[in-house]
């Protein structure tokens, strides 16, 4: 293998399914290129975040931990601290001599500030940025606020035609792209090795929610996909929500009420429609692949240039009559996962894994295929062995955890194995403040509850799941007698898996919003 240092490109979608590819057999969806780089690489089959939600899942994919170590989430309150980041996959890649590039959206706070966006740290410790902090939303120049404005120099109107503008101009600058922004875009060293950070805020209900079908728009963006409109398929548990008999969870544990964005899956043909636009997204996403291998290809850089290609976390589609995410079901943690490594092209290995591989082990999977020391705060175990065929000792099982308290969702851990899933539920301590809001918060202290279940704090609600037979979810067997072995077993293993997400005793390397105007 070459010593050379290999160049990084991280592309990660939002809110991406793990079946919407071509390569997982997809019915509809076409992504030629996606399924051309799990064909030159390698293909992850059974690939897991462990925090369904966008700002702590983003923050596991670079730090390399679980969530209750890192400490980020909405409801946290805080940012990573410098320290913390410094300790990620792309500021190592930076302390290495690489060439830092960020493209799209952000959903990681860090730094410090009133929000950990406001803070102004990716922008200086990147060395390229063209992205905005939050949703970028389909029209990003009118829909990313404030932060749109960076990308008004750009031809398109449309976020993927406008990062891809951008991700071109930190490839190969374009002089009319430099001159037309207020403030100057460094220019990639030619002599440097490069991280580029690709971030899209699709096929997020943000995004596709906001798609308007201008005249302007991209003909795909407009009519691909809809003369199959009465193909498009509808989850195997799907269920419309005026045909929901009994809730998936229990009202004191959840009340079913979710944000309007997710009103899509209330009936079929609103489902079909936001289907419709995920696929001409993610075939957008798909495009912009093609064109960007194309162009390392011209560069002489596509030799040396690994890669990722993930997402943040999936989504429910109706599935037993829930939408949104942040549940502990397959739908919310799968995720599509390809990584490719021109390195190994030419070798006969397995192009796809079915191990139980999962977030943070990414961070230092990169740094490992960067020939780097992985940092010891990295909870994560590299992938090496795996892109290489070999079959070393892996996971048998995973420890996931749900510790977003908004919107109203229920506090939840889980340990999923191959063949079976133990969730449990914790006790929501509502804000009687907050009683007539739609959407509530809790009492209950962030911080305190990385810990509380470690600690001995009992649920509410238990589901087991025998996934082998049943892997829609759809029969709760924690109360069948049958299976009291397994249940008590998965209830040891969940708080053994916990305590080591934890790590130590020590509180995340955070820092606290800052208060006042």
């Amino acid at each position: 293998m070459s010593e050379k240092l290999p160049n990084i490109i991280y592309i990660l979608g939002d809110d991406h399914r793990a079946e919407q590819l071509g390569c997982r057999d997809h019915p509809i969806l076409q992504t030629a290129h996606l399924d051309a780089l799990a064909r030159d690489g390698v293909l992850f089959t059974n690939a897991f975040c462990t925090s369904p939600a966008c700002t702590p899942s983003r923050t596991c994919h670079y730090t390399g931990q679980w969530e209750r170590t890192h400490g980020i989430n909405f409801n946290s309150e805080s940012s990573l601290s410098p320290d913390a980041w410094e300790e990620s996959f792309p500021m190592q890649l930076k302390q290495a001599g690489y060439f830092l590039g960020w493209v799209g959206k952000n959903h990681v706070p860090a730094g410090g500030g009133r929000s950990g966006y406001d803070s102004g740290y990716f922008e200086d410790v990147f060395d390229y940025w063209y992205g905005n902090h939050g949703h970028s939303g389909f029209y990003p120049k009118q829909q990313a606020g404030d932060g749109g404005r960076i990308y008004n120099n750009a031809n398109a109107d449309t976020q993927i035609d406008i990062f891809a503008e951008g991700v071109l101009n930190f490839l190969e600058p374009q002089q009319e792209f430099i001159e037309s922004r207020p403030d100057s875009l460094p220019r990639r060293p030619a002599e440097q090795p490069f991280c580029l950070c690709l971030t899209f805020n699709l096929p997020h209900a943000y995004g596709t929610g906001n798609m308007q079908l201008r005249a302007s728009d991209d003909e795909l963006y407009r009519t691909r996909y809809r003369d199959q409109f009465a193909e498009v398929p509808l989850p195997p548990t799907y269920i419309p929500f005026g045909d929901i008999v009994e809730p998936r969870l229990p009202p004191e544990v959840y009340n079913g009420i979710h944000l309007t964005s997710y009103d899509y899956v209330r009936d079929p043909r609103s489902l079909r429609e936001r289907r419709i636009r995920e696929y001409q997204t993610i075939t957008g996403m798909d495009r912009m692949l093609g064109n960007l291998r194309h162009t390392l290809e011209r560069l002489n850089l596509a030799d040396n240039t690994i890669i990722v290609f993930s997402t943040d976390h999936g989504i429910h589609h109706g599935e037993h009559g829930l939408g949104g995410k942040c549940f502990l079901y397959e739908e919310d943690i799968r995720i599509p996962l390809i990584i490719y490594d021109p390195r190994r092209r030419g070798r006969s290995i397995a192009r796809t894994r079915d191990e139980l591989v999962a977030v943070p082990d990414l961070a230092p999977t990169v740094l490992d295929l960067c020939g780097l020391d992985i940092p010891d705060s990295m909870q994560g175990k590299s992938m090496r062995a795996l892109l290489d065929g070999e079959t070393p000792e892996w996971r048998t099982d995973l420890f996931t955890e749900q510790l977003m308290d908004i919107q109203n969702y229920p506090r939840s851990e889980s340990v999923r194995t191959r063949d079976w899933k133990y969730i449990r539920y914790f006790q929501r301590t509502e804000d009687p403040r907050q009683a007539g809001r739609k959407f509530r918060s809790t009492l209950d202290d962030y911080t305190e509850c990385l810990t509380s279940s470690i600690k001995g704090e009992k649920p509410i609600y238990e589901e087991l799941f025998y996934l082998k037979d049943d892997p829609g979810e759809i029969t709760n067997l924690a109360d069948n007698s049958t299976y009291t072995d397994t249940m008590q077993a998965l209830q040891v293993r969940v708080t053994e898996l916990a305590r080591e997400a934890k790590a130590d005793d020590s509180p995340p390397r955070t820092l606290a919003f800052e208060q006042g105007v």
